[in-house]
């Protein structure tokens, strides 16, 4: 097993990128101090998407999207809700889609390496 650079890194924007656009879409829904129904979809439902095709592009590397998508909502669901409901501001929760990006990229990062028999 090797762990591939370019999608690492890739994860690590992706998930960098969810957490800016998750906190900042909390924080303009969340004017009456409340989260609730089509203000929650609105901001959990295209907020990851936009970071992960935003970095795909970005790094032009389309053919990475799929996984990026991955590496954005499971960010959104483990560390980001976790944080988010405690009254993280849109720093915190930067840090904790970078730290979230980097642990779920590495699974999308390894490559299994086949051993190829000489003739």
């Amino acid at each position: 097993m090797r762990i591939s650079g370019r999608i690492f890194s890739a994860a690590i924007f992706t998930g960098l990128f969810t957490g800016f656009f998750v906190a900042s879409a909390e924080e303009l829904f969340s004017r009456d101090g409340t989260l609730g129904g089509i203000e929650a979809l609105a901001a959990f439902i295209p907020s990851p998407l936009l970071a992960a095709f935003l970095v795909s592009i970005g790094l032009r590397q389309r053919r990475i999207g799929r996984r990026m998508v991955g590496v954005a909502y499971l960010t959104l669901l483990i560390p980001l809700l976790g944080i988010g409901a405690g009254g993280a501001n849109v720093l915190q929760q930067m840090i904790g889609g970078l730290l979230g990006g980097a642990f779920w990229g590495l699974f999308f990062a390894m490559i299994s390496t086949k051993s190829v028999k000489e003739n």
